[in-house]
C-alpha cells in the first residue's frame, strides 16, 4: 500500500504510483524559471552533463538562471552553459565588479551557495516577467526529468506558493548523516527544551528540510532573506514559516534515491565538511528562534546540548533496526562517533550564540530594489 500519510502542519504530495510525471506540455504557459547554483567543481562532470543532456529534452522553462561562483575566469564557464538549449543567463557572483557592488552597499560579500542563490532571486524578480521558480543543485548523479517536473507541479497548478522536495537517501547503505544524525535530534531535542514552538512544529513537518531542491513563487522569492554558508536550507523555511500560510506551503515526493557528492568529516578542519555544514544549521535554527522571541541563555543552550546526545542515540537505535530490518550494513560505533562530533560543534555553536554571534543574511529584494537596481556587473551572459 502507497503510503499517503498527512504529517504535521504542511501538505505531502506523495507519489502513489510509479509513472513518472509527464505535464511537460501543460506546463509550458506557466512562466516558469530554473534557478541553478553552480560551483567551478561541477563544471565538465558527468552528473551536470547529463543534467543539462535532460533538460535539453525539456521544453518547460521559460529562462534558466546559472549562478556560479569558484571561478577565476569565467570563460570556461560561458563555454560550458553554452550547451544549453533553454534561453538562460549566467552570473558570476565572484565578479569584482560585483564584490565591489556588494561592499558599496554594506552587504556581505561572502562566495557560495547563499549569495549564488540570493543573486539569482535577483535576477529573477527584477529582470524577468517569470512566475516561479524551480531550483535544484548541480551535483545530482542521478538526475530525471520527474525531478524538475514533480517540483513545478504544484506552485504552477496547484497554488502552492513554496514546495520543498524529498526523497530516499540511501543506496547501498543509509546516507543523509546531516538531517538523520544533526537535524532531526537537534530539533527534537529543542523540543524537550522549550516545548512545542510552532516553527519548531513546522521545521519538523518536513520529511527532508536539508533538501536542496524546491520550487517557490517569484512574489516569495522576492520577499526571502538568504542566509550565507550552509545554513541556506534550513533559513528558507524559517522565512517560508514567517511569510507564508502553511496551507500554501508543500513537500512533493520526487521518488526517488537521491544520489550527490556527499560531504567528508575531518574534526582537524571543523569548518568544513558535514562538522561546517552542521555549525552554520546549529547557528540558523537558534537565531531563527531567538527572532521568534524565544529566550536561549547559556543554561538553556547546555540543556539543549545535553538533550541533543539523548535524541541522537535514540535515532541511531532506530536506524540500526531500519538497516536491519532491510539488511543493509550499518555501523553503530561509527555513527555514534558522527554524532559526538554533530554535538561537539552543536556545544561550540551554543558558546558562540551565547556571545553574541549570529547567523548574518542578505537582505530580501523587494526591499533592496526600492533603493538599487539589480547589479549589471554580476551578468556575464545572456542568451
Amino acid at each position: 500500500m502507497s503510503d499517503f500519510f498527512q504529517h504535521g502542519l504542511i501538505s505531502t504530495l506523495h507519489r502513489l504510483n510509479q509513472a513518472e510525471s509527464d505535464e511537460n506540455q501543460t506546463l509550458q504557459e506557466a512562466g516558469l524559471g530554473l534557478l541553478l547554483p553552480c560551483h567551478a567543481r561541477d563544471i565538465d562532470t558527468n552528473p551536470l552533463i547529463d543534467t543539462i543532456a535532460t533538460l535539453n529534452q525539456l521544453s518547460l522553462f521559460d529562462h534558466a538562471i546559472i549562478s556560479i561562483n569558484g571561478f577565476a575566469s569565467v570563460h570556461d564557464a560561458i563555454d560550458f552553459w553554452s550547451q544549453l538549449h533553454t534561453p538562460h543567463t549566467l552570473l558570476w557572483n565572484d565578479a569584482p565588479t560585483f564584490i565591489s557592488w556588494l561592499r558599496n552597499h554594506d552587504l556581505p560579500a561572502v562566495s557560495g551557495k547563499g549569495l549564488n542563490l540570493w543573486s539569482g532571486l535577483g535576477f529573477a524578480v527584477s529582470e524577468t516577467e517569470l512566475q516561479a521558480l524551480v531550483i535544484h543543485d548541480c551535483d545530482i548523479q542521478n538526475y530525471t526529468a520527474s525531478l524538475p517536473i514533480s517540483l513545478a507541479v504544484p506552485v504552477a497548478e496547484l497554488e502552492y506558493e513554496f514546495c520543498k522536495g524529498f526523497y530516499s537517501r540511501v543506496q547501498e547503505q543509509l546516507y543523509g548523516r546531516a538531517t538523520r544524525l544533526f537535524m532531526i535530534p537537534l530539533v527534537r531535542a529543542l523540543v524537550r527544551t522549550l516545548g512545542h514552538l510552532p516553527l519548531l512544529d513546522f521545521i519538523d513537518s518536513f520529511r527532508y528540510p536539508l533538501a536542496g531542491e524546491c520550487a517557490l513563487s517569484t512574489g516569495v522569492a522576492a520577499s526571502l532573506s538568504v542566509e550565507n554558508g550552509w545554513g541556506v536550507e534550513i533559513g528558507w523555511l524559517c522565512e517560508a514559516y514567517r511569510l507564508i500560510d502553511p496551507e500554501e506551503i508543500c513537500q512533493v515526493d520526487l521518488a526517488m534515491r537521491y544520489h550527490h557528492r556527499h560531504q567528508s568529516i575531518n574534526p582537524e578542519r571543523p569548518a568544513e565538511g558535514l562538522l561546517g555544514m552542521v555549525t552554520d544549521i546549529a547557528l540558523s535554527i537558534l537565531t531563527h528562534l531567538e527572532k521568534e522571541g524565544c529566550p536561549l541563555d547559556s543554561s538553556t543552550l547546555a540543556e539543549v546540548v545535553s538533550g541533543y546526545e539523548q535524541t541522537a542515540n535514540d535515532i541511531i537505535r532506530r536506524y540500526r533496526d531500519v538497516a536491519e530490518f532491510n539488511k543493509l550494513p550499518f555501523n553503530r560505533d561509527e555513527e555514534r562517533q558522527t554524532a559526538r562530533f554533530f554535538q561537539e560543534r552543536l556545544r561550540f555553536v551554543a558558546e558562540e550564540f551565547t556571545n553574541g554571534i549570529r547567523m548574518q543574511s542578505l537582505p530580501p529584494w523587494d526591499q533592496l530594489l526600492r533603493e538599487v537596481s539589480f547589479p549589471a556587473g554580476a551578468i556575464v551572459r545572456r542568451s
